[in-house]
């Protein structure tokens, strides 16, 4: 990671602080963050930002050293891959000493590490609904779920 060009990044450009702002909310450190949870995040946090500028930030931050931005292929999300400690990166580019709280070297599995596939369904002619699921999601958890969505009417049936 090269200190001084990530300072600089934080310094002129307002995505990358806001991306290093968010990781330095984080209690892990991340190995990968998919652009479509960053910019979830962002908005969150009371960003409105679109996806180039996420990409031009993840750029930034592959030409600081912390990482690389791959683009999605072949379903799979387009995300910024660190080579480095993400807790180490918002603290390095806010000028201050990384608080080491619990790593993912850990073994911890965490929500963001979770593979998930888009699905969409149409409910009506006018109305689809997208939900974002585990890639490998289980019969046990499908049953659950599906359970929840017939509790969810309010109206009595006829």
């Amino acid at each position: 990671m090269e200190t001084e060009k990530l300072k600089a990044a934080y310094a002129q450009n307002k995505v990358v602080q806001a991306i290093c702002d968010h990781l330095a909310e984080r209690d892990k450190n991340q190995n990968e963050t998919k652009l479509h949870r960053m910019l979830r995040h962002l908005a969150n946090d009371g960003f409105d930002l679109k996806k180039s500028e996420v990409i031009a930030a993840f750029r930034a931050l592959e030409e600081s050293g912390c990482g690389q931005y791959v683009e999605g292929r072949h379903g799979w999300p387009s995300r910024f891959v660190w080579e480095v400690k993400t807790l180490e990166v918002s603290a390095a580019a806010r000028g201050k000493q990384a608080l080491e709280r619990d790593p993912v070297e850990n073994g911890d599995v965490l929500a963001e590490d979770v593979e998930l596939l888009e699905h969409s369904f149409v409910l009506r002619p006018d109305m689809v609904i997208t939900l974002e699921l585990p890639t490998d999601l289980t019969r046990g958890e499908a049953t659950r779920l599906a359970a929840f969505v017939q509790a969810l009417p309010f109206e009595q049936a006829g």
